[in-house]
């Protein structure tokens, strides 16, 4: 068999025991591919981030990180490998580091709004309230629907007093979503502080309703 036909078969073999949730013969797939000598750069960066995301799955982040650690010194313009650590640290509430990883990423790829949307979230843990608001207005200019980020940037702006920009942002996102009922708890908190008492009363009230609602219905689940 051909050096061309072996790789390809490990990589079907590899693909097709992550599909049936074989999660330790894909792993051994995956790993015989990176040894194998015809491999080429490319080959292993995708063996290495295959071997990542498998190893996170299992639960084994520090393998995790060390395969897609691995990816990057193998293509150093994998943005997917960047945005995966990125993704791990801040799981593991890394946050500095998660920044890092993530701003890395999107110098490489600056289309991915969820990433910006993380970014932000990544600030925000860090009370970087300006910085925050940045990264989720950057999501939002790739995507003006994102309720996520819209709802983020809301809070955001509540946080520094910036109560007119905060209040269109939650508006929206009750606009987008009217079972939203954190917005509505927030957009309350928001009226309530802006001296708006009845309109606080009614969104608070709301707020309640719908996560009692929300509530029930995954009790009968």
């Amino acid at each position: 068999m051909s050096a061309e036909l072996e790789l390809s078969k490990l990589m079907v073999d590899a693909y097709t025991y992550q599909k049936n949730g074989e999660l330790s013969l894909a792993i051994q797939a995956w790993n015989a591919l990176l040894n194998h000598q015809a491999a080429d750069k490319d080959l292993k960066a995708n063996a290495y981030l295959s071997l990542g995301n498998l190893h996170q799955l299992q639960g084994n982040d520090e393998l995790a990180i060390e395969s897609m650690s691995s990816a990057i010194k193998a293509n150093p313009n994998s943005a997917e490998a960047y945005f995966c650590l990125a993704y791990m640290e801040q799981e593991n509430d890394n946050f500095p580091s998660a920044i890092e990883y993530f701003e890395k990423a999107l110098a490489l790829n600056m289309n991915d709004s969820g990433a910006f949307n993380n970014l932000g979230n990544c600030y925000d843990r860090l009370e970087k309230s300006t910085e925050a608001i940045n990264a989720y207005s950057q999501a939002i200019t790739l995507d003006e629907n994102y309720i996520a980020a819209i709802y983020n940037r809301g809070n955001a702006y509540m946080k520094i007093a910036k109560d007119d920009f905060a209040l269109e942002d939650l508006n929206k996102a009750i606009e987008l979503d009217a079972n939203f009922y954190q917005a509505y708890y927030n957009r309350g908190t928001l009226f309530k502080r802006m001296g708006k008492s009845s309109e606080a009363e009614v969104d608070l009230t709301k707020a309640k309703a719908l996560a009692q609602q929300e509530l029930e219905e995954k009790t009968k689940q």
